[in-house]
């Protein structure tokens, strides 16, 4: 198994101030637009590119509906050859991997609570483990799967709820 630094492996672009962003047809990456990335709501396109958030210290894969909005400074693009790493395994790596937890813990020690922004140096000198890419697509799917279904537990226990607080209004109305 191989292990490199994130530098080595991904070519980073940080997003562009929103103050210069002049036009304002340019449809803009949000954080809604990252949620719905990480979590599969949207149709997930076959390029090898995600989107980190400098502030949650989350990746995800980018969907084809956001591929082509402009990220801001909160985000780093990150592009890479999928036959080197996946980007299913490399999300969870980054968001649920206990030796980034442990690298970006290193990195924001002697940082104030507002500070903890990552920054493109700190990414990219990350260290990654590389198992072939047969073993990361299957850890890959097995994360995103579970993600899914996380989404769609709390979607129903969210239902029931407003279906139990209904009952009871109703019940009070008769």
């Amino acid at each position: 198994m191989e292990i490199k630094s994130l530098g080595e492996i991904i070519i980073f672009s940080l997003g562009k101030n929103p103050t210069r962003i002049k036009n304002q047809e340019t449809m803009i990456y949000s954080p809604e637009n990252f949620e719905n990335d990480l979590y599969c709501i949207s149709k997930h396109s076959n390029s090898s590119e995600c989107i980190i958030n400098l502030i949650k210290s989350k990746a995800a894969p980018v969907s084809q509906d956001n591929e082509d909005k402009c990220i801001t400074s909160n985000f780093l693009r990150c592009e890479f050859d999928g036959q080197i790493l996946d980007k299913w395994y490399f999300c969870h790596q980054f968001n649920e991997g206990k030796d980034f937890e442990q690298q970006i813990a290193m990195f924001h020690q002697g940082t104030t609570l507002s500070v903890k922004k990552l920054n493109v140096k700190t990414v990219g000198e990350l260290k990654i483990k590389l198992p072939g890419i047969e073993k990361q697509r299957e850890i890959g799917e097995l994360y995103r799967q579970s993600l899914i279904q996380n989404r769609l537990m709390k979607k129903q226990a969210e239902d029931i709820r407003n279906l139990i607080l209904l009952t009871i209004r109703k019940i009070e109305e008769d």
